[in-house]
């Protein structure tokens, strides 16, 4: 394939000589939309098992607000339900909170942010448990509510259920410890959902009382569910900083998003080995969508041409689909591709950065030999 130069581009090639950054690889860009930002306030309560009064805690900001289902289109393996006071409550109005003679529920909650970690964690779903007649905000009037409610064995009634719940294969199950044990609303939603044979794991934010019955109330209301001895908890207090801790036990269970990798990853792991006379350059391909393009054109034989002073070049059959694809940044070794000119690059030299650049890959082999590479090479997956 013969490179597109144009007599225009020619006559600016005279006077602008310089390689990818240091060439003259040059492209108009419009300007990327300005973003915009929403700053949250994370303060959160839990009620306790006792009377005694909650502290306010002022919590980690969280990257995103905490919503029922992820954005992520693909569906999760993996849910995270959680029931929190502060989704469950009449929420003062502005000037109300004053008026009241026992503190008032704040947001986000302390089980509602370490939810929303053990969400972040792991790409999973989340889902609110959420009571159709919602708690007074008022502590002493939700207190004396959730004793009634426990008192009387109630099942609070619910505003939905959990959708599609057989794509799930494991729970994690989030509740604050009430008055020794789980809120009520938790029993209404297990016995509404089936949880059996599914992998439980749970995490609860409590007072002095601990996890107290609370994971028998669960192990009895979900008989059939496989749920795990293996629990998160945090005092109350603790729960708002609780952020590392908890996504580091997620970790422990193997159940962090980094662990896993699926079929269409594993693409990503593979190595290319570039081969001419005796000489070989082997480079480790990144996980893009244009180094993925690249590997399905392989095993190719292809003429490369000296460009400049630090880059040899060839013309790959097909464009390469740079999109998710990182820009070209990491310096000498570097393998990438230049989308204005559909041609891809193998530097052994310093550049700068182009809009147009796109990385593939390093060398992690041989990339003393790449100013050496010369007439055709041979480029193949490296078994």
């Amino acid at each position: 394939m013969k490179k597109p130069i144009s007599i225009f581009l020619a006559a600016i090639l005279s006077f602008s000589f310089m390689a990818c950054g240091k060439d003259n690889r040059q492209e108009e860009i419009s300007p990327a939309a300005a973003e915009s930002s929403v700053a949250e306030t994370e303060t959160g309560e839990a009620l306790t098992e006792s009377g005694t009064v909650p502290e306010n805690q002022t919590g980690d900001n969280t990257e995103d607000s905490i919503e029922d289902q992820t954005e992520d289109n693909t569906e999760s393996e993996i849910l995270v339900a959680y029931f929190t006071w502060a989704e469950n409550a009449v929420l003062p109005g502005e000037g109300e909170v004053d008026a009241v003679s026992s503190p008032s529920v704040t947001v986000p909650g302390n089980v509602q942010q370490l939810a929303g970690w053990v969400q972040e964690e792991t790409g999973a779903d989340l889902f609110s448990i959420r009571v159709t007649d919602p708690y007074p905000s008022d502590w002493d009037a939700c207190l004396e509510r959730a004793n009634e409610e426990r008192g009387s064995n109630a099942r609070p009634a619910l505003q939905e259920k959990a959708d599609n719940l057989d794509q799930y294969t494991t729970v994690f199950l989030g509740y604050p410890n009430w008055w020794y044990g789980v809120p009520m609303a938790l029993l209404s939603f297990l016995e509404q959902n089936d949880l059996s044979g599914k992998d439980v794991y749970l995490f609860c934010s409590h007072g002095t009382g601990g996890l107290a019955n609370s994971v028998e109330q669960i192990t009895e209301a979900a008989p059939q569910a496989v749920i795990s001895d293996h629990i998160f908890d945090c005092y109350e207090e603790e729960a708002p900083s609780s952020r590392e801790n908890i996504q580091a036990w997620v970790q422990e269970l193997g159940l962090s998003r980094q662990n896993t990798i699926t079929e269409s990853e594993e693409i990503f792991m593979t190595q290319i080995v570039v081969s001419w006379g005796e000489n070989q350059v082997i480079y480790d391909m990144n996980d893009s969508a244009a180094a993925r393009s690249l590997l399905a054109q392989l095993p190719l034989t292809i003429e490369v041409e000296d460009y400049s002073t630090n880059e040899k070049i060839f013309y790959p059959e097909q464009e390469l689909d740079t999109g998710d694809t990182p820009l070209a940044q990491a310096g000498t070794g570097t393998l990438a591709y230049y989308e204005p000119w559909g041609d891809v690059v193998f530097f052994y030299g310093d550049y700068e950065e182009n809009p147009g650049l796109f990385e593939l890959g390093q060398a992690v082999s041989g990339g003393e030999l790449v100013s050496e590479m010369t007439g055709t090479v041979t480029i193949e997956i490296n078994e």
